[in-house]
């Protein structure tokens, strides 16, 4: 058996190209007082030597961990929830990160879990120099704790506290109210919403919104009527079969993913209904599987890999305090596609 090849370090990259130890450091960082020809010089040494930092080593000397963590709720075994942006928002992440020296770490938070438990378990074993957070609550615990821990962080997505910190948001007001306006212009009149629990912000921002374009349109609103709260997949196409023989049939239904919307048009299938002539349908979507459906379905769509690549760049500059914190939150509006 061949043994290891013993690991390039700083000293071997010096003793090979005869510099000092400082300038190859230097040089691997870009510094401005090295000359441009040494810069090459050392990268090249460090490729062909395969020569990699030694993130333990820097990580004792300046108490970092070179290690962004992602929370990353996990479903119950046999459910279909959620959306398909899982693997894009991981790419986008991982993108963000690829010119830095941090990676990225992922701490499934389970369903039997407290919602404290991986963040907790983060900050207590110094996992993470930061935490990335999703699916926020008006009054996140998570947020609270990690504040208190003084661990910086950035959520995908708001909370009501009077806590300053990082986020990234998709205008789901917006949404909402854009789409029950999307039904009603194609002259719908009875809207139902599939939105998440109201305890979750974007789920009431949501309702906020639909409510709004009900009002403006001279629309009584029935909450316990139409806005259904979301369950398993398996549940949309019944629950649509079950409001399309009822005494009030919806004509125009919005959607919070793509799975839902699949869900929903089987049940309109099963009982009958021809999209786009008995019924109207819009959805959320963070993929194009919408214009793939028999019937295509217009969507308001997330692009999760860019969201991933925001949230990175707005954990970093507040890690390094590059910027204000009020200057590290955004909230951006999702693109409409009409098919």
């Amino acid at each position: 058996m061949t043994p290891d090849k013993p690991r390039a370090t700083l000293k071997t990259l010096a003793r090979y190209l005869d510099l000092s130890v400082s300038t190859v450091s230097r040089a691997l960082k870009g510094g401005a007082e090295v000359k441009p020809e040494t810069i090459a010089r050392v990268k090249a040494a460090a490729a062909e030597l395969g020569y990699r930092p030694n993130h333990s080593g820097i990580g004792l000397k300046t108490g970092k961990t070179h290690v962004i963590a992602l929370v990353m709720p996990v479903i119950k075994p046999g459910e279909i929830v959620g959306d398909l942006g899982t693997l894009p928002l991981i790419e986008g992440l991982t993108a963000g990160l690829a010119d830095t020296p941090y990676h990225l770490t992922i701490i499934p938070g389970r369903p039997d879990q407290e919602a404290l438990e991986p963040v907790r378990y983060i900050a207590e074993h110094g996992l993470a120099d930061g935490v990335i957070l999703n699916i926020t609550r008006s009054e996140d615990e998570r947020v609270k704790y990690l504040h208190s821990m003084n661990l910086p962080l950035v959520t995908f997505g708001r909370t009501e506290l009077s806590i300053q910190h990082p986020y990234y948001d998709t205008d789901n007001i917006d949404f909402g109210y854009r789409a029950a306006r999307y039904l009603l212009e194609r002259g719908r009149r009875k809207l139902v919403m599939l939105t998440p629990p109201q305890h979750f912000l974007y789920g009431w921002h949501r309702k906020v919104g639909f409510q709004r374009a009900l009002l403006e349109a001279g629309l009584d609103f029935n909450e316990h009527r139409q806005l259904l709260i979301e369950a398993k997949a398996t549940d949309y196409r019944a629950q649509t079969r079950q409001w399309l023989h009822s005494d009030w049939q919806p004509d125009g239904i919005i959607c919070g993913t793509e799975i839902a919307a699949m869900g929903v048009l089987a049940g309109l299938h099963d009982s009958g209904r021809v999209v786009g002539t008995d019924c109207d349908l819009v959805t959320l979507e963070t993929s194009p599987l919408p214009e793939y459906f028999r019937t295509p379905v217009s969507g308001f769509h997330q692009d999760l890999h860019k969201v991933g690549r925001q949230l990175v760049s707005l954990l970093l500059d507040h890690i390094d305090q590059r910027k204000p914190v009020r200057e590290l939150q955004i909230i951006e509006k999702a693109d409409f596609i009409e098919r």
